[in-house]
């Protein structure tokens, strides 16, 4: 088995990408997706997620996001859960908002 591997990235039918694994540089690029989103006009929300456990998941909840009609920009962690979302109030409000992130899948933190 490692054989195979081995073999299958030194004729480059496999590559490794070891950014996309490492939990600081996905706490690094959330911290730069969470600044542009500061800096987006517009209304802003927090949230916090349940559920996610690596950064496709992330990364799947930025692309439900971003496709939903009145959200200017969004940053999800899965590390910590935590998601920003700056938006349009004549579009969106922050309860729609709640509804397409459960749409993600995932269960929202309420706070206790």
């Amino acid at each position: 088995m490692i054989r195979t591997v081995l073999m299958a990235l030194t004729l480059g039918f496999a590559t490794l990408q070891t950014a996309d694994a490492c939990p600081m540089a996905d706490a690094a690029a959330f911290q730069e997706a969470a600044a542009k989103v500061a800096a987006t006009e517009g209304a802003h929300a927090s949230f916090m997620l349940d559920g996610m456990t690596c950064g496709s998941c992330s990364d799947k909840v930025v692309k439900h996001l971003n496709a939903v009609d009145g959200v200017l920009a969004s940053a999800v962690d899965y590390q910590t859960g935590k998601v920003e979302v700056a938006y349009d109030e004549k579009k969106i409000d922050a309860t729609k908002l709640e509804t397409e992130l459960v749409n993600t899948g995932y269960t929202i933190q309420k706070e206790s």
